[in-house]
């Protein structure tokens, strides 16, 4: 009868004991860093390949491998966003060309796992600021730290100007072995034979500039010697420069070395 029918309805579920407020922000584990780097790793390769023909054809122009390797053998890889007439400012979305980059190194550097140098040319523009350079380098794959010979910059930012200069006192001698800063094509040796490693004319006539104009201001300099001049290099420049600086110290600041922090 109904009176006498068994309950059917699920039994309730015990009460759950409160979940403690630390759980939700355990440190992950060094495999699930690691995990979780290699899938970034290959969310990026993906977007490279997703790049369109016609954005291939273009982004071929400013990243290539070079015929010629370093003295001690390693490949080159060079990186030089730029406009289609050699434009310093000219607009990239650097993300999708680092995608499209990685499609070009992972043979060799993942699969193949050789070593190999980065030839990077700013023209004076470093595009990615330090917490950019550190996210990618939380996004790649191992094999990329362990068979970089050395990063070059040529026409160095200002960024990367200060970022040299305040790491010197605390940085350790073997990124000095791997970070190299060129303000012209010339002193990429001896790491590199500026003879033999060939780069487009573009950046060449860049080069030339760059001598012209620091010829330049050192004419102008010596014209305004003890003339009460508020910056070492104008307006414009002198505001690229406090940029830098803060952003260096924004990020040594979250390194460790703050306010507090004093250098012998």
């Amino acid at each position: 009868s109904a009176a006498g029918a068994k309950s059917t309805a699920p039994p309730v579920a015990a009460a759950s004991a409160p979940r403690s407020p630390l759980a939700c922000c355990r440190r992950r584990s060094q495999e699930e860093q690691d995990s979780a780097a290699l899938q970034r790793y290959r969310d990026l390769v993906v977007k490279g390949r997703n790049v369109s023909e016609k954005q291939q054809y273009w982004y071929d122009k400013l990243c290539w491998w070079s015929d010629t390797p370093t003295n001690q053998g390693a490949r080159i890889f060079v990186v030089a966003p730029r406009g289609p007439r050699g434009q310093a400012d000219y607009p990239v979305d650097m993300w999708e060309l680092i995608a499209y980059c990685l499609t070009k190194l992972h043979e060799h550097v993942v699969t193949e796992k050789k070593s190999f140098a980065i030839v990077w040319v700013q023209l004076n523009d470093h595009r990615l600021w330090p917490w950019d350079l550190r996210k990618l380098k939380a996004s790649l794959h191992p094999s990329y730290l362990k068979h970089l010979e050395a990063v070059h910059v040529v026409h160095p930012s200002w960024a990367v100007r200060v970022l040299r200069i305040l790491l010197w006192p605390i940085a350790e001698d073997e990124l000095w072995d791997r970070f190299h800063s060129h303000e012209r094509i010339e002193f990429l040796d001896p790491q590199i034979d500026p003879q033999k490693f060939r780069l487009p004319k573009d950046i060449y006539e860049y080069d030339k500039w760059l001598d012209k104009q620091a010829q330049e201001m050192n004419a102008e300099a010596a014209k305004r010697f003890g003339g009460g001049h508020a910056g070492m290099f104008g307006g414009e420049e002198d505001k690229k420069i406090k940029e830098s600086l803060d952003s260096m110290k924004h990020l040594l600041e979250e390194r460790g070395f703050g306010k507090d922090t004093k250098m012998e």
